[in-house]
């Protein structure tokens, strides 16, 4: 479907729900610019005794300068640990690297930029300051200490951008890069605190950005695209550095845009068209459900009940592969008291675990559901078939296969040490799989789900084109499983290969989004 004709489906979507020109509504973006992008992973774990990097890059697409919050999650919790502003001159690109602090495995995570565009604070994030390491203090006191404290936990997570709003006026000079490519004046945004910007807008969105995970010792690099949330806020809202707001909770207004596409269905009347639903979530219901409108509003343009890709785990390649499984919201429902809906289990030492069925096809179209002991090593505190991080990286090995490490405290492509091991049946050294989250209140048999009675919805079937289109359907809906991002990686070793007169490593890798299935009723 060409530009213009995807716009006006969308419009007439809205305004067949009654919303055209008036609602705003946060979405996830297909063309993949936005006011928010959420990086599902980073790590500078070990893997084979080489660190990983990783690469994170932010490109405004327009014509206004823009000031955005960077924040950096650690993976167990989503505690914060590093929060800045940026300020993006028009048509910029802002790149840093998040990288070891040191070579000891417990070392904590730095961020590093030789980038030139304004932060507050510029702190150790220049390369000539040795790059501003990462801090537990969020995490080292309360229950997001029930993990450990340690600044080991900094050393694999997630990242969040948020454009705080669009800038004009002095602060929107000082930003722009004048010809040779600097900023006009980056002291205007290092003045003590509290800030006020000379005059800031709405956001206007744009945003776009990559991960990229590379590790040089072992010749491995994978890359993906940033989440783009649009239509996030219709207002604008500036914080100074240190402040944990705004969030991805702060969606205003609390409404989400949700298409569930392509359901498959009995053969005698498959679902393969598609829904639209727009949903307003009820502020008045926060002491109900312990959670802010605006957290349930994006989750609910996240929320998944099966996860599905492929895996790789060839002896001849001597090939692995790693799920990244980020739960961007998670940190809004749990904490080690409670777990608001779709969440079933509390934070405790070992994680707040969410019960999983993983069913496995090899390319032959056979299949085999790993469970019970199949999942090593075991939760101390959760069901053997768990995600217990807020960012947990699934594991997948073949035991028969005899590349395997033995290992199993780390991830075999990523080492990472947030991780669900799964062990596939023998024979099963390569296909697909599917991660169904089946959790009592993320199921649809415990009838749970993000809780449609909290919020009003309209919704619309949708045919091949706008004029297909039934009538809107007003009332409440339930988004079932878990609202998860995340991509897989895999490898291949080919081990030393002759280049020319020379050797060379042979080593190569790859990243490619999951692909879902949502189950919404009614």
């Amino acid at each position: 479907m060409n530009t213009f004709k995807r716009k006006a489906l969308f419009t007439a979507v809205l305004a067949g729900l009654g919303a055209a020109g008036t609602a705003e509504a946060v979405y996830l973006n297909p063309n993949g610019t936005g006011q928010v992008l959420v990086y599902p992973y980073y790590t500078v774990q070990s893997s084979g005794g080489a660190s990983w990097n990783t690469y994170l890059s932010v490109v405004n697409t327009t014509s206004r300068a823009k000031a955005v919050k960077v924040r950096v999650l650690e993976g167990k919790t989503s505690a914060e640990v590093l929060d800045f502003n940026l300020f993006l001159s028009p048509n910029d690109v802002w790149t840093a690297a998040i990288i070891p602090s040191g070579t000891g495995a417990t070392d904590p995570a730095a961020m590093v930029t030789a980038d030139r565009s304004c932060t507050a604070p510029v702190g150790n994030l220049p390369v000539a300051n040795g790059g501003q390491v990462f801090r537990n203090y969020q995490y080292s006191t309360g229950g997001d200490a029930l993990p450990g404290t340690g600044l080991e936990r900094t050393r694999e997570g997630y990242v969040e951008i948020i454009e705080m709003g669009a800038l004009t006026g002095t602060w929107a000079a000082a930003a722009t890069h004048n010809s040779a490519g600097v900023p006009a004046n980056c002291a205007v945004f290092n003045a003590p605190p509290p800030l006020t910007p000379s005059s800031i807008e709405a956001p206007t969105g744009g945003l776009m950005g990559t991960g990229t995970l590379i590790n040089v010792n072992n010749g491995q690099d994978a890359g993906y695209k940033a989440d783009a949330l649009e239509a996030f806020r219709n207002a604008s809202v500036y914080t100074d550095p240190g402040f944990i707001t705004p969030s991805l909770a702060d969606a205003s207004p609390a409404t989400s845009l949700v298409i569930n596409a392509g359901g498959v269905g009995p053969a005698a009347a498959p679902t393969n068209g598609a829904s639209v639903l727009l949903t307003a979530y009820r502020s008045d219901f926060v002491t109900t459900s312990g959670v802010a409108a605006g957290a349930r509003a994006v989750a609910s343009v996240y929320m998944h009940a099966t996860v599905m890709n492929e895996y790789v785990l060839d002896q001849a390649s001597a090939s692995f592969t790693d799920w990244v499984i980020t739960q961007p919201l998670k940190n809004q429902f749990v904490n080690d008291v409670t777990a608001a809906q779709p969440y079933t289990a509390v934070l405790t030492a070992s994680g707040a675990c969410e019960a999983i069925s993983f069913l496995s096809f090899n390319r032959e179209e056979q299949g085999a559901v790993a469970s019970g002991s199949d999942f090593s090593p075991l939760p101390p505190a959760g069901p053997a078939s768990s995600l217990c991080w807020e960012s947990t990286v699934l594991s997948i090995r073949n035991p028969a296969g005899p590349h395997m490490p033995t290992d199993t405290t780390v991830s075999t492509v990523l080492g990472s040490k947030n991780l669900t091991n799964v062990n596939v049946t023998s024979g099963f050294q390569n296909g697909w799989s599917n991660l169904t989250f089946i959790g009592t209140q993320a199921g649809v048999a415990g009838g749970f789900g993000l809780s449609g009675a909290l919020a009003s919805s309209q919704h619309i079937s949708l045919g091949t084109n706008a004029a297909a289109m039934g009538a809107p359907v007003a009332g409440a809906v339930t988004f079932f499983g878990l609202p998860v991002t995340g991509f897989m990686v895999r490898t291949f070793s080919n081990n030393t290969l002759t280049c020319g007169t020379a050797s060379c490593q042979g080593n190569y890798g790859s990243a490619f989004n999951h692909s879902y299935r949502t189950t919404i009723l009614p």
